[in-house]
């Protein structure tokens, strides 16, 4: 026979029991969608088209691909680009276009980059709260370079940088 106490907690473990196995739980989840993310695509690499070997010098090619030297450079000719780029993203967020990364190769400096965002004039790469980019505004980019004169006939460089776009 069984202890009234020892019955009670049984059957109180029971009804306990019961009522957890009346419980169920099932997961939410909660969507949120904002505006596009920023993108660029590269169109056009940046050209200088031929320059003088065994000299230096610097040349400057400004975001409509017009190029310049000075510092004893002297440029030869051929075919010149200034780097073209294509910014998509928010129709609503304004956007910030900085240059960084400045990286040298074969005895070429890059410096001083210049843009021209959407059709405005040219400008030092430091822009901030230009037009929102929408489905795809274009950046027309120059820049300078410092050539140290032990480039011989026929070698070539492809110095380097970083266009950042951030929204604002």
């Amino acid at each position: 026979m069984m202890c009234p106490l020892l019955k009670w907690l049984v059957c109180s473990s029971l009804v306990l029991f019961a009522g957890n196995v009346a419980a169920a739980t099932q997961s939410m989840t909660a969507s949120i969608g904002f505006d596009s993310l920023l993108s660029i695509t590269n169109s056009t690499n940046i050209s200088f088209g031929f320059v003088k070997a065994d000299q230096a010098g610097t040349y400057t090619i400004s975001p409509t691909g017009q190029v310049t030297s000075s510092n004893d450079g002297q440029w030869l000719g051929g075919g010149m680009s200034a780097g073209s780029m294509t910014i998509a993203g928010s129709a609503t967020q304004t956007i910030d276009i900085n240059v960084n990364n400045y990286v040298a190769d074969k005895g070429v400096t890059p410096s001083a980059a210049t843009c021209a965002y959407d059709g405005g004039g040219s400008a030092p790469c430091s822009l901030a709260s230009l037009a929102a980019p929408g489905s795809g505004k274009p950046l027309l980019v120059g820049i300078t370079v410092a050539v140290d004169g032990t480039q011989t006939t026929g070698a070539t460089a492809a110095p380097s940088f970083d266009v950042v776009v951030n929204y604002h």
